[in-house]
């Protein structure tokens, strides 16, 4: 079957998707601010997420009209509604009392009190890093149905997470791993120079690379990118003691973007001579993952594949990249005829959903949208371009 996919303007002819860059969440919630600290509702109206304790939150959010321009300074991320077996979260309410639970968990993750008997929940989102849920609930006022939204800020409820394993010796190794609950602050200027001083080391020397990524540990102590170039330069300085500490520092780290660095050790080639190290990896997970949806992305490095059948299903190769860009390869045979057509784009994931966004040079961009759905013992990317076309792809073990 040949697929004519050859440029974006060319995927309305295989009736793809086509989204605009935006929120993508329907009624009154705007979509998750990208600091993870604040949401949209409506499109002008900027609220602060009610703080969970104990698996209760109380009071009502604090909200306010905004400009354009706080607007756009709160730089909203997409949302999407959970919806089906494989989402992580749900809720319901009887009476006034609105209850957030953890599907896979069974466990109730916030109890909260509206001031208004809720009439029914109508969707469910969580944000990029876990830190945010929201919940759109229907309330009767008057003689009319009244859309409300509340947010939950539950980056206090995580608790630390224990991979244990054994050294060679049969001695116990217990690498801390704990819940993602911090969004990276924004860089300062003088962050920004250490990072760009510090990369260009990265190249040299390992003991220049050190003492570069030791500059931007002074900024910032939990950096996730300076702690894994430290253990990048001490493996190439063959000190195999103080790599393993470093990546279990940042394997004990807070910060949402640690888990990144994480998976990108278990495929660099400077760890390559302690792969088989048991502290390396109970750090970086090699032996048992999370379920932490990055995790699920990018855990075996990336690269996601369906298995081509001669004139019938096409071979599809899908590589997402940590700097979240994506290559998309379709290939397909048939009477002696092969056709390849490559794509390149930006990735977004909001879980349980992931979109794929091809960029279109003085026009607006093309998106579609994948889910990502559990298949047996192993996750699946189905994206679905129409009723009738579509494509399936697993993770390329390495």
């Amino acid at each position: 079957m040949k697929i004519l996919m050859r440029r974006p303007a060319q995927l309305a002819a295989l009736a793809l998707i086509l989204c605009a860059a935006g929120p993508a969440s329907a009624g009154v919630f705007g979509g998750f601010g990208g600091r993870e600290d604040g949401y949209l509702v409506g499109r002008d109206k900027i609220c602060t997420p009610l703080a969970v304790e104990a698996g209760q939150a109380s009071g009502t959010p604090s909200c306010a009209k905004a400009s354009d321009d706080e607007v756009a300074q709160l730089s909203v991320k997409a949302a999407k509604a959970l919806h089906g077996r494989d989402a992580s979260h749900s809720a319901a309410a009887q009476g006034r009392t609105l209850e957030v639970t953890a599907t896979k968990k069974e466990a109730v993750v916030v109890s909260w009190q509206a001031p208004d008997p809720i009439a029914r929940v109508d969707d469910v989102y969580v944000s990029q890093y876990g830190n945010l849920i929201a919940v759109e609930y229907t309330v009767r006022r008057g003689s009319r149905d009244v859309g409300e939204v509340v947010v939950f800020d539950v980056r206090g409820a995580g608790q630390a997470k224990t991979t244990a394993t054994t050294t060679d010796a049969g001695k116990p190794v217990a690498t801390e791993r704990v819940a993602a609950t911090q969004a990276p602050p924004p860089a300062t200027p003088a962050l920004k120079k250490a990072l760009k001083a510090a990369r260009k080391a990265a190249r040299g020397a390992p003991k220049k690379a050190l003492k570069a990524w030791d500059k931007v540990l002074v900024l910032d102590a939990d950096h996730s990118e300076a702690r894994y170039g430290v253990a990048v330069a001490q493996a190439r300085a063959r000190k195999t003691e103080l790599v393993l500490a470093a990546l279990e520092a940042l394997a004990g780290s807070a910060r949402t973007d640690a888990v990144e660095y994480l998976i990108l050790a278990r495929f660099d080639k400077a760890f390559a001579k302690i792969r088989a190290d048991a502290r390396f990896r109970a750090a970086v997970g090699l032996d048992g993952g999370s379920d932490v949806f990055y995790e699920r992305l990018m855990g075996q490095g990336g690269a996601w594949e369906q298995a081509e059948t001669a004139c019938d299903t096409p071979g599809v190769a899908l590589k997402l990249g940590q700097d979240r860009s994506f290559k998309l390869t379709i290939t397909s045979t048939c009477s002696g005829d092969r056709w390849k057509d490559t794509f390149k784009g930006r990735w977004e994931a909001q879980e349980p959903g992931l979109r794929l966004i091809l960029p279109n040079k003085g026009r607006d961009d093309e998106a579609f949208e994948c889910s990502v759905e559990k298949d047996g013992d192993e996750d699946a990317i189905r994206c679905a371009l129409d009723a009738d076309l579509g494509f399936v792809v697993r993770p390329v073990r390495r």
